[in-house]
């Protein structure tokens, strides 16, 4: 016969029979690797970190969420980017693309990122303006000089 194991048991602090039973029903099991509860301390309640882990740590101490960068971030010149589409050039759907890594960039914690992409979109954004400005100076003496009106004519 076999005897049966108690709470005064330290093997077995739950008071079950030894072997791999799983634990009373409404009980959580100990988590992977862990050690359960000394006898009399109630396991963590279910959605909290077992045994004293905080959130964003991992079990081997490394975090696991980029710090939250300090101040505001850098301008995103989107709305400057968007002007520039609209004066149809190429160079402001490169301004738009970096325009909105940005933001995400920042939250990421990716501070430089940020800031490099900031750059780009400034400088693409100033590109673009500049073409689409010569552009349209270009269309305006040409029209005022009758060559465009004439592409339209045929002189036979």
């Amino acid at each position: 016969m076999s005897t049966p194991t108690g709470p005064q048991d330290p093997q077995n602090p739950y008071g079950q029979p030894s072997g791999d039973q799983p634990p009373a029903y409404g009980q959580q099991p100990p988590a992977y690797g862990q050690q359960p509860p000394a006898y009399g301390q109630q396991p963590p309640a279910y959605g909290q970190q077992p045994y004293g882990q905080g959130y964003g740590y991992s079990a081997y101490g490394q975090g696991g969420y980029a710090p939250q960068p300090v101040g505001s971030p850098p301008p995103n010149h989107l709305v400057w980017a968007i002007i520039t589409i609209l004066l149809c050039t190429i160079p402001g759907i490169v301004a738009v693309i970096f325009a909105t890594q940005v933001n995400s960039k920042w939250a990421m914690g990716d501070v430089a990122g940020a800031e490099n992409a900031s750059r780009q979109a400034r400088t693409w954004s100033l590109v673009g303006t500049i073409l689409g400005v010569l552009g349209i100076v270009v269309w305006l003496i040409l029209m005022a000089s009758g060559l465009v009106a004439s592409w339209g004519y045929s002189s036979y």
